[in-house]
């Protein structure tokens, strides 16, 4: 699956390609890196979340209102071309399937679409993807719905030569449908258009397993909620003499599904499989202890090696709190899953460095190399130098197949940001990111030492 995210807030242009299991994005701040990593979370979210059953009623009578239509246009032509027809049934279909739910996600996560237009050029946001060679094409203006969809192939409808048994059959670029004569005999054209979205949708289920994003502070907005909700238990107690409006906290979707995947925790683990095993590799390297959930109290805990102490999430390091949700992940949610292994969990990551040490920042890319080749996508963005110089290390040492990995970064143009490939071959990734700030600092030094030289001795 491919998307492309056209003018939407910073971005101008930025592209993702899922066929990659592991998406780096670098870029300056407030460039768009966290837009579009929340644009394909919500996407990939709400196609994967589907309903197949009302999708199939939905079909059924969005193609029932159109196939006399088809029908009468045939009798006059004998023979035409449906392509157009077609796309525009299966659009109408998809709309109502999906438009209100995406619609409501990113009003939950941006506010209004209309503020979403690129900031620069004030041109609309348009949001394209290819799932199986079809083309959907979303526009963001009052609402967000589908404005085009495209099977990338040429429909043609005719009358069948046989009896009245309507057929389907692909020629080269060119479906072919078979009408029957009789206008009471069922037309080929609900089985066609059902078998094309099945498609669809079997490929986007087989793309996109469970879907995760950890924000950028995470282990800071779990407790700071966490604080709130003893406060709300108070206030609900007391309502009746409060007489100021209160309002709760707006918190974007990708967040709030964060929070509560994380306090849907359960912590009876059962049997072993890859994601434990990787789980623990981060608590014996990096966080030298081991990562547990309170289930009474909704939280994740911390137990030093060598210690009796289990420490709330609020009494222990930086480094701890924010790596502790991706262990309690990687353990309580992914560790007691035991569905089809061809089917890839989606998790995005904001800053997986923050508050770590070079050394550790380097220990964590060959963790997630290891969680990507174990069937994890992960897309991550990125400040480290660190991480990216280790990455590279593994591309030249070959440890780290290109065929599994993109670098990708956004840079300003005037217009808005666009993202592009980071060339990367068997000597590495070109380093367009950090390269300019080192060659500045370099040269600043070299001109403070050389003024110190010939500056006049005191």
């Amino acid at each position: 699956m491919e998307i492309k995210i056209l003018n939407f807030g910073p971005i101008k242009e930025f592209e993702f390609d899922l066929s990659k299991d592991l998406i780096l994005i670098y870029g300056k701040n407030n460039i768009g890196k966290s837009y579009s990593m929340a644009v394909v979370y919500l996407l990939l979210k709400n196609l994967s979340n589907i309903d197949r059953f009302r999708l199939s009623e939905i079909t059924r009578d969005t193609v029932e209102k159109n196939e006399k239509r088809v029908k009468d246009q045939l009798c006059q032509e004998r023979e035409c071309r449906l392509t157009k027809t077609v796309n525009d049934i299966i659009k109408d279909i998809l709309n109502e399937a999906i438009s209100e739910s995406l619609d409501n996600s990113f009003k939950n996560t941006f506010g209004e679409p209309v503020r979403l237009k690129n900031y620069k050029s004030k041109q609309p946001p348009v949001i394209r993807f290819t799932i199986s060679n079809y083309t959907i094409h979303l526009s963001i203006e009052e609402k967000i719905k589908i404005k085009e969809f495209s099977l990338n192939k040429e429909v043609t409808g005719k009358f069948s030569r046989d009896k009245d048994d309507g057929r389907a059959e692909l020629k080269q670029d060119i479906f072919e449908l078979d009408f029957p004569k009789s206008k009471d005999s069922p037309g080929p054209l609900h089985p066609f258009i059902d078998d094309r979205i099945r498609v669809m949708i079997e490929r986007i289920e087989k793309e996109i397993g469970a879907i995760y994003f950890f924000p950028a502070g995470r282990t800071g907005l779990e407790i700071g909620l966490q604080s709130l909700f003893p406060i709300f238990a108070e206030l609900s107690k007391k309502r009746s003499r409060i007489t100021e409006r209160i309002d709760l906290p707006i918190m974007a979707e990708p967040i709030a599904d964060y929070i509560l995947q994380l306090s849907e925790i359960d912590s009876h683990l059962t049997g072993k499989n890859k994601y434990l095993d990787i789980a623990a590799l981060i608590e014996k390297k990096i966080l030298k202890g081991e990562v547990g959930f309170d289930p009474r109290k909704k939280r994740l805990t911390y137990k030093p090696i060598d210690s009796e102490l289990t420490l709330d999430m609020s009494f222990v390091s930086s480094m701890v709190s924010e790596l502790s949700p991706i262990v309690g992940f990687l353990k309580y949610i992914l560790g007691s899953k035991t569905g089809d292994a061809d089917i890839k969990p989606v998790i995005f990551i904001e800053e997986p460095e923050a508050h770590l040490h070079p050394e550790a920042q380097v220990q964590l890319v060959d963790i997630f190399v290891k969680l990507a080749e174990a069937g994890v996508k992960l897309i991550i963005t990125s400040h480290s130098n660190y991480m990216f110089n280790k990455l590279t290390n593994m591309v030249i040492g070959k440890t780290l197949h290109l065929s599994m990995f993109a670098p990708v970064i956004l840079k300003d143009t005037g217009a808005g940001s666009i993202g592009k490939s980071m060339e990367a071959d068997s000597l590495g990734i070109e380093d367009e990111n950090f390269m300019d700030t080192a060659d500045a600092l370099y040269e600043e030094r070299e001109n403070i030492i050389e003024t110190l030289n010939t500056a006049p001795d005191d």
